[in-house]
């Protein structure tokens, strides 16, 4: 909670300038203590002008190494060029970080810092360290490289996973449309002649369905989510003609509590999983099929329905349902989002809902 309240605060680019900053004054300081041992922090000559030039060194060092590695980068972008990278950073780490500290050497002298900083023996073998670190820094810029690499492509794999399942989600909703279309013109004409009062409530449920559906349709509606109470009011009409079309051969019964209602979940879900149900299964008043639509203890929906499948030799799930499932398990990015139960007697599917 208190890093998520920094962050709020002050934002991740002041939190990286602090970090960068934090981290220059803390190699200025070991590079002190490291030429001058105690006089550094007992001496105030030292530790002032020498930790001056020290961050002057070190900042410098910073910067040029910062440009060599995006020029780096661009000359050896793919992942296979892992080597080249390695040897190109290390060598110009290498280059820079050696030559800037040659560079203070005489600074330091004439500021009139002596010590083991004015010793050309110990200068080679802080010499050899630096090359060490240079090399332990070209490996980490290369871990960094391909940190950022492989996030990178899994946000563009989950970009083109979330079309496509969007893609094959909107192909499945048009499928739905011109079956349902006919069936509820050819349900229509008969009540027309016979129940014309049945026929008028028939259209405007109708007419409900269709805005619905064109309301949730479409390019720009593709990361679009709705609330369990707007889906609800929706599939209520869609039960009615289902239920005029089919009268006694079926059946929905919704017990759904009122928390939940506001929870968010994929346009259409309950019509895809009902006429999967419909598809697969023998629908007659001999042999009625019924559908419950609940809401779980934890927040889930519970779509179940009994089992008396049509002869048919097609697997259980269909484009439809296998995408819809696809499509929960991208949101909530893990496996399982969804769940199934199932046995000789019920069917059942568990969604869940997404709470903002």
């Amino acid at each position: 909670m208190i890093i998520e309240h920094y962050l709020a605060k002050f934002g991740r680019k002041q939190l990286s300038a602090t970090a960068s900053v934090l981290l220059l004054g803390g190699t200025a300081l070991l590079a002190g203590f490291g030429l001058w041992q105690e006089r550094y922090f007992s001496d105030s000559r030292h530790f002032l002008i020498g930790s001056c030039i020290n961050l002057a060194a070190i900042w410098a060092a910073y910067r040029i190494d910062t440009l060599l590695s995006v020029r780096v980068t661009r000359f050896f972008p793919e992942t296979e060029q892992s080597i080249s990278r390695v040897a190109s950073w290390f060598g110009a780490y290498a280059a820079v970080n050696v030559a800037l500290f040659w560079a203070a050497l005489p600074v330091y002298r004439l500021a009139g810092l002596g010590g083991q900083g004015a010793d050309l023996q110990w200068a080679m073998r802080v010499s050899f360290f630096i090359l060490s670190a240079s090399l332990i820094g070209a490996g980490l810029t290369e871990l960094t490289y391909a940190f950022r690499q492989w996030r990178s492509n899994q946000d563009e794999l989950e970009v083109m996973q979330e079309k496509q399942l969007q893609t094959e989600l909107d192909a499945v909703k048009q499928q739905v449309n011109p079956h349902f279309l006919f069936n509820c013109l050819n349900s229509l004409s008969v009540l027309i002649a016979d129940a014309p009062a049945t026929a008028e409530k028939f259209v405007d449920e109708m007419s409900k369905v269709y805005r619905y559906q064109l309301s949730v349709n479409g390019p720009d509606k593709e990361d679009m989510l709705v609330s369990l109470d707007s889906e609800l009011r929706f599939i209520r009409s869609y039960i009615y003609l289902l239920e005029t079309r089919f009268e006694a051969g079926i059946s929905v019964d919704l017990d759904v509590r009122e928390v939940f209602l506001c929870g968010q979940m994929v346009p259409l879900t309950f019509q895809i999983l009902i006429d999967h149900a419909i598809h697969y299964n023998v629908v007659s008043a001999a042999r009625p099929l019924h559908i419950r639509i609940s809401t779980t203890e934890t927040g889930q929906l519970e779509f179940a329905h009994n089992r008396q499948p049509k002869m048919l030799s097609m697997p259980l799930e269909t484009p439809g349902i296998s995408v819809l499932t696809s499509r929960y398990k991208l949101l909530f990015n893990r496996a399982g989002a969804v769940q199934y139960k199932e046995d000789d007697q019920q069917f059942a599917i568990i969604v869940p809902l997404i709470f903002t």
